[in-house]
């Protein structure tokens, strides 16, 4: 049983929760420890998050619980969720962010207050061709984030640590009041994830 495979006291939580997975609680941290909730209620167009790359589900599923009816939540992913939430408050497109008829059905449905994404390129098991692919997705989801996001927003992002998270916090930094890397508690010892937390969009 690898590192991964294991269960451990974030994966047991997510199943007593309700959670598909336990990557819930790396949002929930960051939504804390930076104030997205508040800072999102705040921005201009309304309180709207964006999840690209929802898939399970988990962080689309705690924004639910957490949104009490308060704002829409729109979640984009390729693959089907493992949630299936009837709240009025809640829209799910399948399809790639890359696609630009879902880009389009994206922005109508905006601006958001906050984008946020939890998603992770198809792994080779090769750590130098993972990273280049999860920069890739990163700096889709930043163009799209770019694109979407109300005034003073925030954004936040996971990315495979290689070297180029500077880079990207440089080029955030530009667009943002603040940028920032953030590796939360619940990330895996073994894992080489860490999420770009970006906040008040210049737009």
């Amino acid at each position: 049983m690898t590192g991964y495979d294991k269960p451990d006291f974030w994966s047991i939580k997510a199943r007593k929760e309700g959670y598909p997975a336990r990557s819930v609680y790396k949002l929930e941290e960051m939504v804390a420890k930076f104030g997205l909730f508040k800072k999102a209620s705040g921005a201009a167009g309304g309180f709207r998050i964006l999840d690209i790359g929802a898939a399970p589900g988990s962080w689309s599923l705690w924004i639910l619980r957490n949104l009490s009816g308060a704002g829409q939540l729109t979640a984009v992913d390729i693959q089907d969720l493992g949630i299936s939430p009837k709240d009025a408050n809640f829209t799910f497109i399948k399809g790639s962010i890359l696609d630009e008829a879902v880009r389009a059905r994206l922005r109508e449905s905006g601006p958001y207050s906050l984008v946020v994404s939890d998603a992770a390129p198809n792994t080779t098991g090769n750590r130098l061709v993972d990273q280049g692919r999860s920069e890739e997705l990163v700096e889709s989801v930043m163009g799209l984030a770019l694109e979407v996001l109300a005034p003073g927003g925030s954004l936040v992002m996971k990315i495979f640590q290689g070297g180029e998270e500077k880079r990207l916090i440089t080029d955030l930094k530009k667009r943002f009041d603040q940028a920032r890397g953030f590796k939360p508690e619940a990330c895996r010892a073994i894992s080489f994830e860490t999420y770009l937390v970006a906040m008040g969009f210049k737009g």
